[in-house]
């Protein structure tokens, strides 16, 4: 999602700061838990996350080394008061032994270890972009928990053991080609929103849950193509919550998950950031793609640009707000979302474009009709 996934943990965007990471496993207590801590080049301040293998959630620490000694720990940041801690020292073999301890005084001796990659890598479907997701992955657990229809085929919903994240699979009425092309793709999609959920963890309330909540519809289905969308709401820490909208829509004969503009083309230049680099696609977007989209959608909507003096901050006239918009497929038409910053961020709702007044702007390159 453009401006929504993920710099979830700040803790994960920061490991390329980092001096030194190490990823370590051990038991604390009975329970079996993962440790990552990464020192930074510039002091002596650290950042350390771990999760307990029967739940997977992160629990993000923060705190100090001196010399081989490292002491981090989950605190309210009100009273300084720590709700739990770790104190341990690196040994020479790369082990670091120590003493994990409770706000209330409890004290658990444990070891920790390097972790062996080599034994989660081959049953990872899940991007590589954070080691740990290779051993998350490597517990996901998802179960099917309801059937529903739509447009008279089968959608198979699935939740995930460890987390409130529900997504969906093709079930029946749609061709085993499809199915044997596309459940794989919703497969990885739900892996992702799983680890995305299970690696957004606030680092200032330590009760936090589930700090993601997804929303998936279903919304567009033909022979050839089924359109949906997720819409995710987020607090992982740092200043504000946040939400926005995915879609997407997948070809059903060969999986290709299409973006906007291999859909529609506005301009002859139209391209895709990855085809024709940011500039490229940065400049069709401004050049065409924004004035062209809310001439469409001012065909009904008349917008009018709020007055200085006005409290209204949704100013729907400023050709910004549609350059990077979030889109949805409907049976009606393409639902557009435009983009606004931070403190207008409720200006944000969808507006629809029927395919009527679309159908003349398909891409030559897109192989269906509207």
């Amino acid at each position: 999602m453009k401006k929504h996934l993920i710099y979830f943990v700040l803790f994960y965007s920061s490991l390329s700061f980092g001096q030194q990471t190490y990823f370590l496993e051990g038991l604390l207590a009975k329970n079996k838990i993962y440790l990552t801590i990464l020192e930074y080049k510039s002091d002596d301040e650290i950042s350390a996350t771990y999760f307990y293998q029967n739940a997977l959630k992160d629990i993000n620490m923060i705190g100090n080394r001196k010399n081989n000694s490292y002491n981090f720990a989950f605190k309210d940041y009100n009273n300084n008061h720590f709700f739990e801690k770790f104190e341990l020292t690196k040994q020479s073999n790369g082990n670091f032994k120590g003493t994990w301890i409770s706000n209330s005084g409890k004290k658990i001796l444990l070891q920790l270890t390097p972790i062996n990659f080599s034994k989660f890598k081959s049953n990872s479907v899940a991007s590589k972009e954070h080691s740990l997701d290779l051993i998350k992955t490597h517990f996901l657990d998802f179960k099917q928990d309801s059937i529903s229809t739509y447009q008279g085929k089968e959608l198979i919903w699935y939740s995930e053991k460890h987390c409130k994240s529900h997504f969906f699979r093709l079930g029946n009425h749609f061709s085993e080609k499809s199915k044997s092309i596309v459940n794989p793709i919703l497969n990885k999609i739900h892996i992702d929103n799983t680890l995305a959920q299970l690696n957004c963890s606030s680092s200032f309330d330590y009760n936090s849950g589930d700090s993601i909540e997804y929303n998936v519809s279903v919304q567009y289905v033909t022979t050839d193509l089924i359109g949906f969308e997720v819409f995710s709401s987020w607090f992982c820490g740092g200043a504000h919550p946040d939400f926005g909208g995915q879609g997407y829509l997948l070809d059903l004969n060969n999986g290709k998950n299409y973006s906007i503009d291999e859909i529609l083309a506005f301009d002859k230049s139209v391209t895709t950031e990855e085809k024709g680099g940011f500039d490229a696609f940065s400049k069709y977007r401004t050049d065409f793609f924004a004035p062209k989209l809310f001439e469409l959608i001012n065909e009904t909507e008349h917008f009018v640009k709020p007055t200085p003096d006005s409290d209204d901050n949704c100013d729907y006239t400023d050709l910004d707000s549609w350059n990077f918009v979030s889109w949805n497929f409907t049976e009606k038409g393409i639902e557009f979302t435009p983009y606004f910053y931070r403190a207008a961020r409720n200006c944000e709702q969808p507006f629809l474009v029927s395919y009527n007044q679309l159908k003349k702007y398909v891409n030559n390159e897109f192989p269906y009709r509207l």
